[in-house]
């Protein structure tokens, strides 16, 4: 992204949104997404797309990435107690991580997944 020119929007946002449904061991298929100021020619290795905009509903999990299960069993009996279905790709967004924290107690992500009313 540097080579490409590209500035950062502030405040900064970026998220892994995964790109296939249901929980996988391996091979997993994911989109690492940036938010930027401007788009540039797509390159090789970095592509630029609008996204739509979501409803969804988001959780934030903090601590160590080995208990996200629990957040995720939250947001999930969540969505399927008051109605929702899922209609995109999840997305985990890494807030504070071992980048600018020294303790796993102290890393701070959001878990959001787009959903809809079940008709």
């Amino acid at each position: 992204m540097e080579k490409l020119g590209c500035v950062c929007d502030e405040p900064e946002y970026c998220f892994t949104q995964y790109l296939e449904q249901g929980y996988k061991e391996n091979d997993i298929l994911v989109e690492i997404c940036q938010s930027v100021t401007e788009k540039k020619e797509d390159s090789e290795k970095v592509k630029f797309k609008t996204l739509p905009e979501v409803e969804a509903a988001c959780i934030f999990h903090k601590g160590s990435y080995d208990t996200f299960c629990k957040s995720y069993a939250v947001i999930l009996n969540y969505i399927e107690d008051n109605g929702y279905e899922i209609c995109g790709n999840i997305r985990e967004s890494y807030i504070d991580g071992v980048w600018n924290k020294d303790s796993t107690e102290e890393w701070l992500s959001e878990i959001q997944i787009p959903v809809r009313r079940k008709e």
